[in-house]
């Protein structure tokens, strides 16, 4: 019998899991082909009202369907990623699977495809849901031409770093940017999706966060993301992850060669791209290679930074190449306000002493600018100081011109005229 009172709102299922979930080994992966024929046994089964028609991807930590909820003209589409394998089973890492998932909601983006549902089967394996986009994977479209165009290739770069510097700017990081994370649609507009990283657990150490991000690693993973125990998450690892694509789409190619195990991408630099594709213009050849720094202190300081050198080269100027001051977590993680720029918060990690940015940030942006461009700065407010002097120097020249005749007449009326005798 009911005592009248509404039932108390119960925390997103995440928080459930994460707030349940004991400390438990993380267990062993499964091989591809298993994960595989696990993937597609599913298929035209029934999660929820959804209905897995097709089987998109196999992950290392979940399988991705088209999934149809509703029936023919009314039915609903979407992409349904539901985790697979030994770590469905593992409660802290299927709660850190709903939490990343979550993180693209966390703020707006046109290009950025967020969570409509989370839940779980009935055997607890937990999925989530994200509208369907008429789009194509750009491993997909390297696949089918091998290589994509300079001005293509551009493009999708200008509009990715757009969306992540949204994302940075929140203290949101992707952590697992991929060709296959990438959507493109007929008409060129991309979509973002599948966030790896759980917002608030960039500083955290590895034994408490890397619980399913270290199964996500690929050529495209960052070489300090790779390292055992992996360096906490940064925006100059998604930094790297986005050049790594570029690269990808240039040469049909991976920019550290053949290696795919952890440790190797860990050591291996990556190989400078017009050693590899010398048809590729310096401009943008000196752009994705200043990205893929093995050091992440020497790439780009931010996602804005690098947006701005991608502009800088589709209009025919020369990249910038601005380096970093040190590898930034998301902002969540230092408990920052939410909307910060990426500067400013820099400089408060770097105040606080909790990044490596700390002993070259803290000294000033003006130590960390070059020269160059601080003489082009003077210069700027030097010709605008002029510019304001002229411009007062002649309201006031006016001013008193005008004063001056307005004076004239009342002193000619004032002096009675003299009569003759």
């Amino acid at each position: 019998m009911s005592d009248g009172r509404e039932p108390q709102p119960q925390p997103p299922l995440s928080v459930r899991v994460l707030t349940a979930a004991k400390e438990e080994p993380i267990p062993v992966e499964l091989s591809f082909a298993e994960r595989e024929a696990l993937s597609l046994a599913r298929v035209n089964t029934q999660i929820r009202g959804w209905r897995l028609s097709r089987l998109l991807g196999v992950g290392p930590v979940s399988a991705a369907y088209e999934a149809v909820k509703g029936a023919k003209d009314a039915a609903e589409r979407g992409t349904l990623r539901l985790m697979i394998g030994n770590v469905a089973k593992h409660e802290r890492s299927k709660s850190l699977f709903l939490r990343a998932a979550y993180a693209a909601n966390r703020f707006q983006h046109a290009r950025v495809l967020s969570i409509l549902e989370d839940g779980a089967d009935g055997d607890g394996i937990a999925y989530v849901v994200r509208p369907w986009a008429e789009a194509e994977p750009l491993d997909a479209l390297v696949a089918k031409r091998t290589k994509l165009p300079e001005p293509d290739v551009l493009r999708i770069a200008e509009q990715v770093l757009d969306a992540l510097e949204m994302a940075h700017a929140h203290g949101i990081l992707h952590g697992a940017i991929a060709p296959g994370n990438i959507l493109v649609t007929p008409r060129g507009s991309i979509r973002l999706c599948d966030f790896a990283t759980p917002p608030g657990l960039g500083a955290r150490a590895a034994s408490e966060m890397e619980g399913i991000a270290q199964m996500r690693t690929s050529p495209f993973t960052a070489p300090e993301r790779c390292a055992v125990p992996p360096q906490a998450t940064s925006e100059q690892a998604d930094v790297y992850a986005l050049a790594a694509c570029m690269y990808f789409a240039l040469t049909g190619l991976h920019p550290r060669g053949e290696a795919r195990a952890a440790f190797e991408l860990a050591q291996t630099a990556a190989k400078k791209l017009r050693d590899v594709a010398p048809s590729v213009s310096e401009p943008i050849a000196s752009v994705i290679d200043h990205a893929l720094n093995f050091d992440p202190i020497h790439r780009y300081e931010s996602a804005y930074a690098m947006l701005g050198d991608v502009r800088r080269v589709m209009a025919g100027r020369k990249p910038k190449l601005s380096d970093s001051a040190g590898p930034v977590p998301s902002q969540s993680a230092l408990d920052l306000a939410v909307g910060h720029p990426a500067s400013s918060r820099r400089l408060l990690v770097a105040r606080d002493g909790l990044t490596a940015a700390g002993h070259g940030a803290a000294q000033s942006i003006r130590a960390r600018q070059p020269p160059s461009e601080w003489k082009g700065n003077l210069a700027l407010i030097l010709a605008i100081a002029l510019l304001v002097g002229v411009a007062t120097f002649v309201v006031v020249r006016e001013k008193i011109e005008e004063l001056r005749r307005d004076e004239v007449p009342r002193g000619a009326s004032s002096a009675s005229p003299k009569r003759a005798n």
